[in-house]
């Protein structure tokens, strides 16, 4: 199953469709969190916000999310050790106030475990890859976290 969530402050409808008319095709399962968007999927199962129980279940269960560029999504990947496909909103596309997601594109997809997209195509090729992306094999404990926090802190100052 693909979870896909794309938080709670902003629609992601571009995203929400490519992965529901991607999922039609492939016959593959796909719960999704969509916020306030004006697209409905016709494929996947989907709910507009999500208690944190019910999206870790949907995250427990899931062999690849798919999300907005958002770090909380992309740190809860890790930790769980599930690979995450990330895109990127963009404000020429009325899908955020700036482009720092766009920006972060690069340094995310240095990260273990996170593929990039800033299109769908590059995400529907990214998912016809499913089931050959992996996510990072490292432990999940403080030290890691620090050292994700340290990488990060020095991706953003560059």
């Amino acid at each position: 199953m693909i979870f896909v969530a794309v938080g709670t402050q902003f629609a992601f409808d571009r995203l929400v469709r490519c992965v529901d008319e991607w999922a039609a095709i492939n016959q593959v399962t796909v719960q999704a969190q969509i916020a306030e968007g004006e697209y409905i999927p016709k494929h996947a199962q989907w709910e507009r916000f999500m208690t944190t129980a019910v999206f870790n279940q949907h995250l427990e269960a899931a062999s690849l999310i798919v999300s907005h560029a958002g770090m909380g999504n992309i740190i809860t990947a890790l930790e769980k050790r599930k690979p995450i496909i990330v895109m990127n909103r963009q404000s020429v596309l009325g899908e955020h106030r700036n482009d720092h997601q766009s920006d972060g594109l690069e340094w995310m997809s240095q990260l273990p475990g996170v593929f990039t997209a800033r299109s769908c195509e590059e995400l529907r090729s990214l998912l016809k890859q499913a089931s050959t992306l992996t996510a990072s094999d490292a432990a999940t404990s403080n030290e890691r976290r620090a050292r994700l926090i340290s990488f990060l802190d020095q991706a953003i100052r560059s």
